[in-house]
């Protein structure tokens, strides 16, 4: 998406704004899925960013719920029940007993505990449900469960006429480097045919988030998009212990079609230092790695001014917190009062990490393009004031 695009968003919606490329969303999915191939599933890691599932119903294999909340925008969004694989840490009876009643067992669950375990089966065998379930193994934190749990819970899923076991489920972190795939992927060959040999269990489905690099930041380099998906397509394809192979992203897939606007509302130069104070902040946007502003991620300036001369500056937002610094020492054209800056590959994970409530500031207008229809406003701009008042 070029500037004047932008601009012409941010004239008609105003600012602060997240923009969402809908076009460059799917075909970022489809280059994914091409060069995959059709014998591996992709699964959407609806976290990285829930406004936009419904724009991938026709490309993605299968969405990743881990809350009540989330499995209810499905539900609102119409996306089929046998395509959620409901995961997260925090299953309680009453959420599992609601979203039983919507599915009425369609779908995929995730045991990460014991408790898991007993919940699931006491839900499954009230309501007379039948359900497929994937047992998450850690990677050596609160995740999942270790390997000695995950085959007491699996010798009571054999007993189990409510619960199918259907495979491992394994997630160990973002941005990871080929060579950790590489030992993750044998890792889990390796399991799944010591619980065949042991327990004459047949793992049927691979449910991986491999955690693909992103490049977010001015010098530094990654391996391409297209290489990265080459070389992990011929890791997969020497697994024989896994039927079915799907592979859960979310930041690989949103970051890249969304953009974050912002405009400088102040400028000031305090003991020498120029600042720009700008109408979002540190609530709004988020850049996994970002460390007080030290790093400069990809980024575009629309200017008031004709003025080509770069100055250093420190670029800061509305709150009222010494930490509310985005950009630190950064040269950028000379910036007055109006002009935007525009954060690139901002799909993933700004739009919902942010501190957004922090002093009760305006969440920003979420706005959806494509050539077709144009600019489509799918949420206006929202105060919190009234989220943060007991009256």
């Amino acid at each position: 998406m070029n500037k004047e695009l932008i601009k012409e968003c941010i004239l008609k919606y105003g600012s602060p704004s997240y923009i969402f490329d809908l076009d460059a969303l799917k075909e970022r999915v489809l280059n994914i899925k091409k060069i995959l191939g059709k014998d591996i599933n992709i699964c959407y890691a609806m976290k990285a960013n829930s406004f936009i599932i419904e724009e991938m119903k026709d490309y993605i294999d299968r969405y990743e719920v881990c809350s009540p909340g989330e499995y209810e925008i499905c539900q609102r969004h119409s996306v089929k029940k046998d395509v959620i694989i409901v995961s997260g840490v925090n299953k309680t009876y009453e959420s599992m007993e609601r979203i039983m009643s919507l599915c009425n067992g369609d779908g995929i669950f995730t045991i990460e505990s014991a408790e898991h375990y007993d919940i699931l089966s006491k839900v499954c065998k009230e309501k007379n449900i039948h359900i497929r379930v994937v047992i998450r193994l850690t990677s050596g934190n609160q995740f999942g469960i270790d390997k000695d749990m995950f085959k007491n819970i699996l010798l009571q899923l054999k007993d189990n006429e409510y619960l199918d076991f259907a495979g491992i489920h394994y997630y160990s972190g973002t941005q990871k480097k080929l060579k950790k795939v590489i030992k993750e992927v044998a890792m889990l060959e390796e399991f799944a045919k010591e619980l065949q040999d042991e327990y004459g269990v047949a793992t049927d489905i691979l449910e991986y988030g491999p955690g693909l690099l992103f490049n977010y930041f001015e010098g530094e380099e990654t391996p391409s998009f297209e290489e990265q998906l080459s070389e992990l397509k011929d890791i997969l394809k020497n697994i024989k212990s896994f039927k079915h192979i799907t592979l859960e992203m979310g930041r690989f897939i949103a970051s890249e079609c969304g953009y974050y606007c912002t405009e400088v509302v102040d400028r000031k130069c305090n003991n020498g230092s120029e600042y720009a104070i700008v109408d979002g902040g540190i609530h709004q946007i988020n850049y996994y790695g970002q460390t007080l502003g030290m790093k400069k991620p990809f980024m575009d300036v629309i200017t008031c001014n004709d003025s080509y001369e770069l100055q250093k500056i420190n670029i800061c937002g509305s709150l009222c917190t010494v930490n509310d610094v985005i950009l630190r020492d950064v040269s950028l054209p000379q910036l007055d009062k109006g002009d935007i800056l525009i954060f690139k590959n901002c799909g993933a994970y700004s739009i919902t990490e942010g501190m957004a409530l922090f002093l009760s500031r305006e969440l920003p207008a979420v706005i959806f393009y494509n050539k077709d229809t144009g600019f489509v406003r799918v949420r206006d701009r929202i105060g919190t004031h009234l989220i943060n008042d007991g009256q």
